[in-house]
């Protein structure tokens, strides 16, 4: 990257050792921030992916902590303000998916996903933000997923469209020195999540969106980088859909149609 529009700021990406947030984490750092690599069980990717960074000539750092555990997500805030002076940017990337049926749910499930997906972000938008308004500048971007606006996925749909609440009320809280956004990617080109479930699924979702294909990795993390930057000052508590158009309600213009 020529250019490092966020040098000197300050990243943390929560379930950044691996898949998107580790595309997330990289693009940020070559951006110019210096990055902080969260993992829980993965510890070796995330420190692979710190010492890659590290050849390329940038700052970063792997911190572990549970998700499912506040009090471990609040060392983890603490730990990379201790080690970096604060932090500018929070991307709150932690999110299982799960599509068990509500009727098959079982409790423990249910506080799984919640934690990980909302709570884990309440208590780290709740330690960072002061700093950033003390410091008169901060981003907190939540990665949300269309499963917000699709009434299908019982517990995970629920947990990120009550992200996409809290991105619009935090909002206004901390605003005008932070600004919050949302993203809410579709299915993922290259996630290999998707082809260990069916490798025909990319093709039928790629044919069912208007502009016939999915967002990738890079793209996701190139907005967050956007969000980052000073033409997206004056955008917050806004939830970007990045499907390709997927879950737009659309019409076949071909039914019907008078010969």
């Amino acid at each position: 990257m020529a250019t490092r529009p966020l040098a000197g700021k300050v990243a943390l990406v929560t379930a950044s050792s691996r898949y998107t947030g580790a595309v997330i984490a990289a693009t940020l750092c070559r951006a110019g921030a210096q990055t902080a690599i969260h993992y829980h069980t993965s510890r070796h990717e995330a420190e692979a992916l710190v010492q890659q960074l590290q050849r390329e000539g940038l700052q970063a750092s792997a911190f572990g902590a549970d998700g499912r555990r506040p009090d471990e997500m609040r060392a983890l805030a603490q730990a990379v303000c201790e080690q970096f002076g604060g932090v500018d940017i929070l991307v709150n990337n932690l999110g299982p998916y799960a599509d068990t049926p509500f009727l098959e749910l079982s409790e423990d499930h249910w506080d799984w996903i919640l934690n990980t997906n909302l709570k884990a972000t309440y208590v780290l938008a709740q330690q960072l933000a002061p700093g950033m308004i003390e410091r008169g500048w901060g981003r907190i971007i939540n990665i949300s997923a269309t499963s917000a606006f699709i009434r299908s996925h019982s517990v995970y749909g629920l947990a990120k469209a009550a992200l996409i609440y809290l991105t619009e009320a935090l909002a206004v809280e901390v605003a005008p020195q932070v600004t919050v956004n949302a993203i809410s990617p579709g299915q993922i080109e290259d996630s290999e999540l998707i082809d260990e479930i069916d490798p025909n699924y990319k093709r039928i979702l790629r044919q069912g969106s208007p502009l016939k294909r999915l967002v990738t990795r890079r793209e996701i993390a190139d907005m967050i980088v956007l969000l980052c930057g000073h033409p997206f000052d004056a955008v917050t508590g806004q939830t970007i859909v990045m499907d390709a158009g997927w879950t737009l309600p659309t019409w076949d213009y071909h039914v019907g149609a008078v010969e």
